[in-house]
């Protein structure tokens, strides 16, 4: 047996499922720390999702199965939460998207006190503390841009990591 996943254009996901997945050839499952305003991916070692464990995919645009199988519960930090159903939530949180800002989370917009999250999705659950307009993605080890130099000295649009636009580089 398999659960099927799709990852978007965007290259990412969310998942969660009530049952543990070995992960397919070219996906990367990841769980989520919370760093200030940066949402901190890692990737989950040993090529399985640990059953009630939300993650970020990433991967190539493209429709995969996950095959159920058995593992231990996920030991490391993960901010993830997620629903096998399609589920009003009725807490505030941050839900995957790709919006002006690049690939992220944003803040879920709430109807009527709950917002929708899709079938085997996770989300990031607002936690105190947590007043961001939404969390870009930074892998372990990544420190940022140092310096950029255009050619011939003249530089017209500097990007950050995410794909953003940015007037300056904070040193």
């Amino acid at each position: 047996m398999s659960l099927p996943v799709t990852i978007t254009d965007a290259g990412y996901a969310t998942f969660y499922a009530p049952v543990a997945v070995k992960v397919a050839a070219g996906v990367t499952a990841c769980a989520v720390t919370i760093d200030g305003n940066w949402a901190t991916l890692t990737a989950i070692e040993g090529g399985v999702i640990p059953a009630n464990t939300g993650v970020v995919l990433a991967g190539a645009e493209k429709a995969y199965d996950f095959a159920i199988t058995t593992a231990a519960a996920f030991e490391g930090e993960n901010a993830l939460r997620g629903t096998v159903a399609a589920t009003n939530v009725t807490e505030n949180a941050y839900v995957l998207a790709n919006d002006a800002e690049g690939v992220g989370f944003y803040a879920a917009a709430m109807t009527n006190g709950a917002w929708l999250n899709n079938s085997h999705k996770a989300y990031l659950p607002k936690a105190q503390g947590m007043n961001a307009a939404s969390y870009s993605f930074r892998f372990p080890g990544t420190t940022g841009i140092g310096e950029v130099k255009g050619e011939g000295g003249n530089v017209k649009a500097i990007y950050d990591l995410t794909g953003r636009k940015v007037e300056t580089i904070a040193a």
